[in-house]
Parts: structure tokens; sequence; C-alpha cells
């Protein structure tokens, strides 16, 4: 056995729970991301850090960032001092809007044809309101709305919610969004004193994705038309959405300890993320394993999916799940490496990489019938142990 069979971990395995999973489909009606400035690579990211802040970078990229593998990524602060607020228009409720207003743009449907708005994140711009409120402002959206406070699974739970809400042939679509601006939770000065800031630091990054969903309801073939944006015109199905919480969970892999009512008082210093990457590394396989068996039951076989989305942690997943489930790794999303870990829009932001760049088409799929493709996401996140995920089919 080697190091990328490892057993799931017990006895925390036992404790998966039961998931929820969703047996009816929705329309995928649009998809969009919204990135915070220019991409910046990592050598230049550890060069302002060193130049501003006098902290030697050059081992740690050398060592640790190609580990990682993450490339490049979009951040929403520009490192000139150890603690700083997102730029403008680079604040999480406005990304958000931005997303959502590209997806409501890319399915031609007006904001004020929406039936609800649902947005989540671990890094608002503010405890209260909530950012959702913000969002439906920037959009001009007068209908209802809710923040969910979660991170890497934040999809799952809201997918659940926009079923719910669309089950009626003719009910309105719902838009959600998922949006991180964490790199504002970190201080240069952290890594001079915390060595598991490095990984946070050179796997994080900000951005915004949203997707359309609408209700089951058949199209008129005849009337679809090719987009001006060069994406798929044929219509594109999320199905068999699920979404599942270990019981008995070990402690919080990743968590912010202040700000809430336990502990309001904020520490000397920034508010930055608490990561257990032990834990994390420990339990992760797991996760996923939980979501690849609750489609397998379901009579969908990860082996004959044409491509595999799992949470894009960082840029170094893909190969790892390549081995571990031994599926080539051309069938295997990496676009962490282009933008490195946009927790809650994580799912969101691949998925709408996976249709514009049509990465599921680049090799040749293992489903004979070309006319209906099929895309696995697997979500995973280890601030309260859950997972969740769906099927993308066209």
């Amino acid at each position: 056995m080697n190091k990328f069979q490892t057993p799931i971990v017990r006895p925390l395995a036992e404790t998966i729970g039961t998931p929820i999973v969703q047996r009816d489909r929705r329309q995928l009606l649009g998809h969009a991301t919204a990135l915070p400035g220019p991409a910046i690579g990592t050598e230049e990211l550890c060069e302002r850090i060193s130049r501003n802040f006098s902290i030697p970078t050059h081992r740690h990229v050398r060592v640790i960032a190609p580990r990682l593998a993450v490339h490049r990524r979009h951040l929403c602060r520009d490192f000139t001092s150890a603690q700083e607020a997102p730029r403008p228009s680079s604040r999480n409720p406005e990304l958000a809007a931005q997303a959502v207003s590209l997806a409501l743009n890319r399915a031609n449907i007006p904001v004020s044809a929406l039936a609800y708005l649902i947005s989540h994140t671990a890094t608002p711009a503010q405890l209260l309101p909530g950012g959702s409120a913000e969002i439906a402002r920037l959009l001009g959206y007068t209908g209802p709305h809710v923040e969910l406070r979660q991170a890497c699974t934040g999809f799952a739970n809201a997918l659940q919610f926009a079923f719910a809400l669309t089950s009626h042939a003719d009910a309105a679509p719902v838009a959600i969004v998922g949006v991180e601006t964490g790199s504002v939770y970190f201080s240069p000065e952290l890594l001079q004193r915390d060595s598991s800031q490095w990984i946070n630091f050179l796997q994080m990054g900000d951005g915004a994705a949203a997707v359309i969903i609408g209700a089951r309801r058949e199209v008129d073939p005849a009337s679809l038309i090719a987009k001006q944006d060069g994406s798929s015109s044929a219509q594109k199905w999320i199905s068999h959405a699920y979404f599942g919480q270990c019981q008995q969970a070990p402690a919080a892999g990743l968590r912010l300890a202040f700000g809430g009512s336990d502990r309001s008082a904020a520490p000397t210093g920034p508010l930055y993320f608490e990561h257990d990457f032990t834990s994390v590394a420990k339990h992760g396989a797991m996760l996923l394993d939980a979501g690849r068996e609750v489609l397998r039951k379901h009579g969908i076989d990860i082996h004959q999916a044409d491509f595999i989305v799992p949470h894009q942690a960082s840029g170094a997943v893909a190969p790892w799940l390549a081995k571990y489930w031994d599926i080539p790794i051309d069938r295997i999303s990496r676009h962490a490496q282009e933008v490195g870990n946009l927790g809650s829009a994580s799912i969101w932001a691949a998925l709408d990489h996976a249709i514009t760049s049509r990465q599921q088409v680049t090799v040749s799929p293992p489903n004979t019938n070309m006319a209906e493709r099929r895309c696995i996401f697997l979500g995973a996140e280890a601030t309260q142990y859950s997972y969740g995920g769906f099927v993308l089919e066209d």
C-alpha cells in the first residue's frame, strides 16, 4: 500500500452520518466568476512580502510552494501593510454582486426575476447585517435573501435550499453565490511565529463565483442559440445534490476563534485562521470517499465520469486524487493552480472554469454517448467535517 492508498480513518468514518440527497434535477441557467485584480504569481508575492516586511521567503518558495502547486492567485489586498482592508470594488459583497450580475447576464435573466438570493462565505465584510443585504442592494434586488456562514461546503447547503425553492415547474430561478476575501485574515508578521501560516499564505486566494438555478423545465432545442461568450448553448442540469456531516467529529480543522459572542474581544494583533493541518490531512480523504460512496449508491461511478472536480484546496489535490482513486489526472480539475483555495467560492469557480474552458472534453471521455456528459463535483470542509456535491449533466 503506497502513501496515496491510506485507508479510511476510524472511528470517524463510522460516524459519517446519513446525507441528504436530492433525486431530482435542476437547470443550470448561468454561471460566472469575479476575481479581484490581476493574478499574482507565487514568487512575485513572496518577493513583495520579503521587501515590505523584511521576512525571508526564499526557502519557503523553494520547499513549500511546489508541494502546494498554487502558481498564482487573485487577492483583494496589496500587502503593503501588515493589516489591510480590501481594495475598493474588491470587498466581499462587491465581488459577490459582480459574480451574480455576470451569471444573470449569461442566463439572460433580469435580477427582478429571481425568487431568492443565497450567499455563503466564511469571511464576511461584517458580522451584522449579513452580507446578502448589501449584495442585494448592489444588484438592485428587492426580493428575499439570506447569507449562510459556511466555508467549503456552503455550495452544497445552498443547493438544498435552491432545490426546495425550485421544486415546481413554474418556480422562479434562484441565485447562489460563494465569496471569500480571506487574505485580510492574515498578517505577514504571523509567519515569523507560526510556521503553519506559511501554508495559509501560499495556498489562499480571493474571489466570488455564482450560479443561477432554475426549475426542471424542459426547453425546446430549437430555441437554443449560440452564446457570444463561447460557452455551450446546450441545457445543463444539476442532479444528485447531496450534503452530509460527520457526527461526533473532531475539533474544527479550520476556525476563526474570535469575533463571535463566545469571544467578542479580539486578541492583540489581527484575527487569523487557526488551521490544524494534521487533522485535515488525516481525515480529508474520508470526506471525499464519503461523497464518492453517496454517488455510487445512486448508480454513479466516478470512473465513468468525464470530469471530476474535488474541492480545490490547493493545486496538489489533483495529482494526489489521481493516484488515490486511480483516475487519469487529465480528468481531474486543477483550477486551484491558477486561483488558489477560494474556500466557499471554490466549487462554483471550478464549475465556471470547467464549462467555459471546456476542460471536461480535452481528453477522450469514458462515456460512449458524447451527448450525455457527466461532471462530478465533490466538496469537503474541515471546519465542521462536512461533505457535499452534485453531478453536472449536459
